[in-house]
């Protein structure tokens, strides 16, 4: 249960086993240090600024590769808006959301925004489906004006490619579902992967973090390192972390 001391001394809470807690140490990065992503970056603030103003907004569902930023860029917001707190829920307990959108309207002076993170759906959980869509629009539920949804998801059909390929036969119904959730966000932003560019900015800022000597030789070692993964801000904070740990072995 939501109250306002609860909000005074938390930013971030998470729904997990039927329980609202409060999140203590929220990971929550500096925005200029999320790199190759500046469209991305302004789209969502945009969307967030006129969301805490009290400005009409879209829900957003954000969409791409693994590791690019997009759940990061979420939780960014949190270190630019005082009034902001973000509540974390996973696809399977969207129930609790009809409860959650009363509490929230009893607290105007805040503004949450709920995250559904790695929002994917299969074939079983047409229920799911089903309680997205009335929340998110088209339902006689009238959303508070201080609530906004966003969700990430590796799929920008929120399904597996293979669902929606043809020789799978799933019925048409079935399909329309999904495309009529994802309708539902007003925005869709998408994440591409990062160039070398992109990926060895990343690095960089990583080493300034951690105090490691960015130079040439470790430009290649990162370049080398990504060369079996992703070009991602992910894997430049695992090249990072690797690369501390071999100079302490060394």
């Amino acid at each position: 249960m939501l109250d306002k001391k609860m909000l005074e001394n938390h930013k971030a809470f998470i729904y997990l086993g039927g329980k609202l807690k409060p999140v203590k140490k929220p990971s929550i990065v500096p925005i200029e240090d999320l790199v190759g992503i500046e469209r991305q970056k302004e789209l969502l603030l945009k969307n967030t600024r006129a969301f805490v103003e009290g400005k009409p907004v879209n829900d957003v569902l954000l969409w791409g590769k693994r590791g690019t930023g997009k759940s990061s860029l979420v939780r960014a917001m949190l270190g630019l808006f005082d009034n902001l707190r973000l509540l974390q829920i996973d696809k399977d307990e969207v129930g609790f959301l009809f409860d959650f959108f009363d509490q929230a309207e009893e607290l105007p002076q805040y503004k949450f925004l709920v995250l559904i993170d790695d929002l994917t759906i299969t074939t079983e959980e047409g229920k799911v489906i089903r309680l997205l869509k009335t929340l998110l629009d088209g339902s006689v539920l009238e959303r508070p004006q201080n609530v906004v949804i966003y969700a990430t998801s590796n799929r920008k059909n929120l399904a597996p490619d293979t669902y929606l390929e043809r020789e799978y036969k799933f019925p048409k119904e079935e399909i329309e579902e999904r495309f009529s959730l994802v309708d539902r966000f007003g925005l869709k932003i998408g994440f591409v992967d990062f160039s070398p560019a992109d990926y060895l900015r990343a690095v960089e800022i990583y080493c300034q973090k951690f105090g490691l000597p960015f130079n040439e030789n470790l430009k290649k070692e990162a370049l080398k390192f990504a060369a079996e993964k992703e070009l991602s801000g992910r894997t430049a904070l695992q090249f990072v972390k690797f690369a501390l740990i071999n100079m302490s072995n060394s």
